[in-house]
């Protein structure tokens, strides 16, 4: 089931009770839910769940309300903190089992809870909480979707992501300073290993320039057989986007303009009847690593 959008409901029938005995019943129905239909490891969150909605209607509060009650006392010149009433019953400790297991139909549940000695809490005021990271509504679906299905609490679950998204960008840092001159065209253009490396599509059309303008100056004598070197020529050489070979382009703008005007070269010297670059051109051979 999903506890977001079981929390606000439960939410929504809070704000039409004003009566003490009616809240704490609510309260009960809460905690019975949370028992009954989420495994122990899983508790802690869904009563976190419904916690966080119900402090969006009812936030914390130093100003005495009818509904709530001293939480903490004021020390230190620090004021009190009030919270909603719903909040003396809403939590899960072994106290709340025994008052809910009281028919037979809970037996078994009051038993597994007999074994199990941890005081599942209610989360503390301190408690991040989704609200406070100001998420896109898609984004927040998605994680609420996310902590439901991993039972972990808010802070843990972001302490995990932002270990694994730390180590993918480290990662990913590494990679970019990686010299990938010495490992052979072949590999770069067939080995599943380099597909997402992401400095493939750059060194490859390094390697696609020069084997271009290797072509043109040794292997042909009529201007007519020799290709200009193009963005769409890069692509067809290397199998990389022309987007991602556009930007890369730019670092070799001079060079290319110099060459492509020594032979008179332009875009329509690549229009060859019966002819493609992938055939006339073969990079493995031409250029079969990055050493210059």
């Amino acid at each position: 089931m999903s506890w977001a959008q079981t929390a606000r409901n439960f939410a929504e029938q809070l704000q039409q009770l004003n009566d003490e005995s009616d809240i704490e019943k609510l309260a009960q129905t809460i905690i019975e839910q949370i028992y009954e239909l989420t495994s122990t490891s899983k508790r802690k969150r869904a009563l976190a769940t419904v916690s966080k909605e119900i402090r969006n209607i009812y936030p914390n509060d130093e100003v005495p309300h009818p509904l709530y009650f001293e939480h903490t006392f004021a020390k230190d010149g620090k004021p009190p903190i009030y919270k909603h009433v719903i909040f003396k019953t809403l939590t899960l400790t072994t106290s709340d089992w025994d008052e809910l297991a009281t028919d037979g139909s809970r037996e078994e549940w009051f038993r597994q809870q007999q074994k199990n000695t941890e005081v599942i809490e209610q989360p503390s005021d301190s408690s991040m909480t989704i609200n406070q990271l100001n998420l896109e509504e898609e984004t927040q679906q998605t994680l609420e979707q996310a902590l439901e299905h991993s039972g972990m609490a808010l802070d843990e679950f972001i302490k995990q992501a932002i270990s694994v998204y730390a180590k993918t960008i480290t990662g990913k840092a590494r990679k970019h300073s990686e010299d990938l001159s010495n490992v052979p065209t072949a590999e770069l253009l067939n080995d599943a290993q380099w597909t997402t490396h992401p400095g493939r599509a750059s060194e490859l059309t390094k390697r696609a320039i020069r084997a271009i303008k290797f072509y043109n100056a040794n292997k042909v004598v009529l201007n007519a057989d020799r290709w200009c070197i193009t963005q769409s020529a890069i692509a067809s050489l290397t199998g990389s986007r022309q987007s991602t070979i556009k930007k890369i382009l730019e670092r070799y703008l001079d060079d290319i303009s110099s060459h492509n005007q020594t032979y008179g070269l332009n875009g329509y010297s690549n229009r060859k009847p019966g002819k493609d670059i992938t055939s006339e051109v073969d990079l493995v051979e031409l250029i079969p690593n990055g050493v210059d």
